[in-house]
């Protein structure tokens, strides 16, 4: 067999074996991120419908739906033991925001936000740890950018592992599009947690000229689940009420006192994420004492203010 015959040999041999590699181990991977082809879609739909959670395992941001793959190496970022994005968000997670969007107005699913943390980080917020609040402040963005309150569920992680370079968090957040079944059968009993958190409200004390409210684990997953309500339920908002003992202020009167109160915790509230809009608040002075106001005990326990659900 002649050199030449040999060369030509070889290079077919080349192209066969280039050509199997291509198809066993790139094609695969080059169609999950692409709009699912026509004469895919049904099959792809009854896969994703037959899963109660379909997620994406990539750290950037990406979501399957049953019509789209989506998939970015971008994601939102944070300073360590924050819980603000760093602004300016990437255009290619704008545009992610955005075919999601679309998606959940077409559906009646929902969407899960999930935030990791680790355990060296500082959690300042009102929220059981920095995860939940991670993923409140992205929820917080897709809602301003149209997508549904209700159509998004918050979790969270506890990872220690995380990208961090200097003191920036790198894409602590992932994603998962929860099918119909998964939305029905996790369907919360909205009216039972709202009177049960009436029942027995979160009652805050703090100082006069205090700046910052020091939460216990308890109240903080207590605050959470009162979030969490009025994130589902249409027109529900946070009821912040102060309360004053029965001295009278140097300055002002116990009624005001009382609206001052209230309004702290709301600014702490909205600080820490909760849109204002959210959040009424009343000051009702000396009227609704829980104590004796003739001790000094009972007076530091009526000067308070009381987390409830309107």
């Amino acid at each position: 067999m002649s050199k030449k015959v040999l060369y030509l040999l070889g290079i077919v041999i080349t192209i066969l074996i280039g050509t199997w590699l291509y198809t066993a181990f790139c094609c695969n991977r080059c169609t999950v991120d692409t709009l699912l082809p026509e004469k895919n879609k049904e099959s792809k739909k009854e896969s994703v419908q037959s899963k109660k959670e379909t997620s994406s395992r990539k750290s950037g941001f990406s979501f399957s739906s049953p019509n789209t793959n989506y998939y970015c190496s971008e994601n939102f970022n944070f300073l360590t033991s924050s819980f603000t994005p760093l602004l300016p968000v990437s255009d290619s997670v704008q545009r992610g925001v955005l075919h999601l969007k679309e998606e959940l107005l077409k559906s009646d699913a929902q969407f899960k936000i999930t935030g990791l943390y680790n355990s060296k980080e500082e959690n300042n917020s009102i929220f059981p740890n920095l995860g939940l609040a991670r993923a409140n402040a992205v929820k917080n963005y897709f809602v301003n950018r149209g997508i549904p309150e209700a159509k998004i569920e918050l979790s969270d992680v506890l990872q220690e592992e995380l990208k961090i370079n200097s003191d920036t968090v790198f894409g602590p957040v992932r994603y998962s599009w929860l099918s119909n079944e998964y939305s029905k059968e996790n369907e919360k009993d909205w009216e039972t947690i709202k009177r049960n958190s009436n029942a027995n409200p979160v009652i805050l004390y703090f100082n006069t000229g205090q700046s910052t409210i020091i939460l216990t684990q308890q109240e903080k997953e207590r605050i959470a689940a009162i979030v969490d309500y009025v994130n589902h339920v249409q027109g529900a908002k946070i009821n912040i009420t102060g309360h004053s003992d029965n001295d009278p202020g140097v300055r002002h009167t116990n009624q005001y006192y009382s609206e001052q109160r209230a309004k702290f915790a709301k600014d702490y509230f909205v600080a820490n994420g909760i849109p204002e809009n959210k959040i009424e608040i009343y000051g009702k002075g000396e009227s609704e004492p829980i104590a004796d106001n003739a001790t000094e005990v009972g007076r530091a326990k009526n000067r308070r203010t009381e987390i409830t659900i309107k």
